[in-house]
């Protein structure tokens, strides 16, 4: 316990489907460093010993409103890409506050739900948690003096906080510059640990969560999270010549989530969330974001009548998850 208040005062201070491929990529330890759509655990763990209750994400029983401490409703993107990396379907992603001290090979999630992409941030709540870049932060310091291991693989997937923290407090997205400056710096500062192998998420279309549905910004956001990907892709080709020895995998998750929408056979459920059509789940869509005391006990792992996109008003469900894995592991074949 000494050593998780360590590392949460160090956040202050520092700031299914199963698919196979030929050949699969091989990396023994992934680290992961993003947003709730990453996140296995540490907000839960850090909000565990805050003495919030309850805990957030709400994940036990008067509350169980989320699967295990992540934002949906089951296991998250970069969990599906661990279990295709090590053709294990029980491999775990270990939340970094689990265990402060960094082990030799496996999975690591430096990932906290509500940040942004840069250093320290408030989350909705008034709780801070560190940003891709203060995870990065972190990630240094756990390394206590030594190289990066030079034959991971990095996950930096950060961006989507930036644009949709302020909506509330009536402020225009930020233009993508900043966070794209970030992820690139984010880049730049693992590189100069030690670190080579990069995988690289662009964002789905935020016009299509529907929070941003409900104020009627789709549109906007749209052209906000095209503009964001037209950017970071730039960036990345700029940035590739200028690493030594680095190897950056863009993975396309716009276009995933585009194609799967356009799908003819199973259309994908937008709207309603996937909350508001299980039992006692009226209201549960939006309650973590008003009131998480509010948020009900709901079958988690319900088998769904239908492939919804969202679990909530703003974050995906397992099975979108698992498409976006997917794609992730896809990305890093040889082409």
């Amino acid at each position: 316990m000494r050593k998780i208040l360590s590392a949460c005062v160090l956040l202050i201070t520092v700031f299914s489907l199963p698919v196979v491929w030929a050949a699969p990529p091989k990396y023994d330890t992934l680290y992961v460093f993003g947003d709730s759509l990453s996140d296995t655990g540490n907000d839960i763990i850090l909000t565990r010993v805050q003495r919030i209750d309850p805990p957030i994400p709400p994940s036990e029983s008067p509350h169980r409103t989320y699967y295990n401490g992540r934002f949906s409703n089951g296991p998250v993107a970069v969990e599906y890409l661990w279990r295709l990396l090590r053709g294990n379907d029980s491999a775990s992603l270990n939340p970094f506050l689990s265990n402060i001290n960094l082990p030799a090979q496996g999975g690591i999630n430096f990932a906290f739900g509500g940040s942004t992409s840069g250093y320290l941030n408030q989350m909705p709540g008034g709780i801070y948690v560190p940003g891709a870049l203060g995870q990065i932060e972190l990630f240094r310091k756990a390394l206590k003096g030594k190289r990066a291991k030079d034959t991971a693989l990095y996950t930096v997937w950060t961006g989507v906080n930036d644009y949709l923290l302020g909506l509330e407090a009536g402020m225009s997205p930020p233009s993508p510059a900043n966070t794209v400056a970030n992820i690139t710096k984010a880049i730049q500062t693992l590189h100069s640990l030690g670190a080579r192998n990069f995988l690289i998420p662009n964002l789905p279309n935020l016009g299509l969560t529907p929070f941003i549905q409900e104020k009627g910004l789709g549109a906007e956001f749209l052209l906000l999270t095209e503009g964001h990907n037209a950017l970071l892709s730039q960036a990345l080709n700029e940035l590739t010549p200028r690493l030594p020895g680095i190897r950056i995998f863009l993975v396309d998750l716009f276009k995933v989530s585009q194609d799967l929408l356009n799908e003819s056979e199973n259309p994908i459920i937008t709207m309603p969330p996937a909350l508001e059509t299980l039992p006692g789940g009226t209201g549960a869509a939006s309650c973590f974001f008003i009131d998480p005391t509010t948020c009900p006990d709901v079958d988690v792992t319900a088998a769904l009548a239908q492939p919804f996109a969202f679990w909530d008003i703003m974050h995906p469900t397992t099975f979108i998850h698992n498409y976006y894995g997917q794609a992730m592991f896809k990305s890093l074949q040889p082409k």
